[in-house]
């Protein structure tokens, strides 16, 4: 906003006032939580967002003065200004900025939650308390090899995938670097080397929707281990079968880790009729083991879980191929449907 002539300035609950003229301080417009008030109905009252346009609203006349009250709420982070002229042509103005009163975001957990990862290791799940502004986001992220202490270049897939509520981030690492022989593998190499340690590091000026930084800096370390070559295999994996009649839970323990959120996605549990089983699951043990507590006692009898063959692990290997497939040599074909564990409670 302009400076005024002979202008009166006076901060006084937040808002600065501009005053023109010999008129008293008190004449000035003040903002309160829901509308603007000028202590004179004299004359004309204008409120907008810094050097906007007018905001849509009723204006009411009393003794008292006037009242604007804005079509929509104000904004919390905006600054506004309220311009009075008064019948005999003089201004006086006050800007006010609406504080922000929300939660300072936080990184509540990264998975996978183990301190290591293949070296063909392909995205990280980042879970907020609290919807996180989107678009340009990568710039508040950096991934340092910790043998020199200085940024890996260009290690991720710049695409944000956000779940519905907002608070859920899949942070990639490029899969055309970490593909062998893929033009950008070939041309910067693979974003992770075996047997070295790195750190994931997000910047604490990322902001929240409601604009409140990171309360801190977050960092996640972890060392990058031999590539994984090889398909999840339910087969090889341990199954504790619940007791008839309980709500104990049955566990499934994996060879190594899968992918967090298709751990989700990919299983369900079948009964004798091959009815889905509601209950309520859990992973745990970073990522080897996914356990089921249903919402009913366990009735006798044989049970399946079925599989979704796109399960994955951390390398994007799923149940029906490999991530890395060499495409000039000749592919088994593969069954494109779920598996199935059998298990029985008594």
């Amino acid at each position: 906003m302009s400076r005024l002539n002979g202008s009166f300035k006076a901060l006084l609950c937040g808002t600065l006032f501009f005053l023109n003229g010999c008129h008293a301080p008190g004449i000035g417009p003040k903002f309160s939580t829901d509308n603007v008030h000028v202590p004179s109905n004299n004359g004309t009252l204008i409120v907008r967002p810094l050097q906007g346009d007018p905001l849509l609203g009723q204006i009411q006349k009393t003794h008292a003065g006037l009242t604007f009250t804005p079509q929509f709420p104000f904004l919390a982070g905006q600054t506004y200004e309220a311009v009075f002229i008064g019948a005999d042509g003089r201004q006086s103005a006050a800007v006010h900025t609406f504080p922000i009163e929300a939660k300072a975001p936080e990184l509540l957990e990264v998975f996978p939650s183990g301190d290591t990862v293949p070296a063909n290791h392909l995205k990280f799940y980042l879970h907020f308390s609290e919807r996180m502004a989107q678009g340009n986001i990568f710039r508040h992220f950096r991934l340092i090899d910790l043998a020199t202490g200085k940024p890996v270049e260009e290690p991720f897939r710049e695409t944000e995938l956000w779940s519905d509520d907002g608070k859920r981030l899949t942070l990639w690492l490029h899969p055309g670097r970490q593909k062998t022989g893929v033009n950008l593998n070939v041309d910067l190499g693979p974003v992770l080397e075996p047997r070295q340690r790195y750190a994931l590091e997000i910047a604490p000026d990322w902001e929240s929707e409601a604009g409140m930084a990171l309360a801190q800096a977050e960092r996640k370390v972890f060392t990058a281990e031999p590539v994984d070559h090889t398909q999840p295999e339910p087969r090889h994996w341990t199954v504790s079968a619940p007791q008839a009649g309980s709500r104990r839970p049955l566990i499934l323990t994996f060879e190594a880790p899968l992918d967090w959120a298709l751990l989700h996605t990919m299983l369900t549990v079948l009964d004798a009729r091959d009815e889905g089983v509601r209950g309520t699951l859990k992973v745990t043990r970073h990522e080897t083991q996914w356990r089921f507590v249903p919402d009913r006692p366990w009735s006798a009898g044989i049970h399946r879980v079925r599989i979704g063959w796109e399960l994955e692990d951390l390398a994007g290997n799923n149940l029906l191929r490999l991530f890395e497939v060499n495409l000039e040599q000749p592919q088994a074909p593969a069954f494109a449907g779920p598996r199935y564990l059998e298990f029985r409670t008594r």
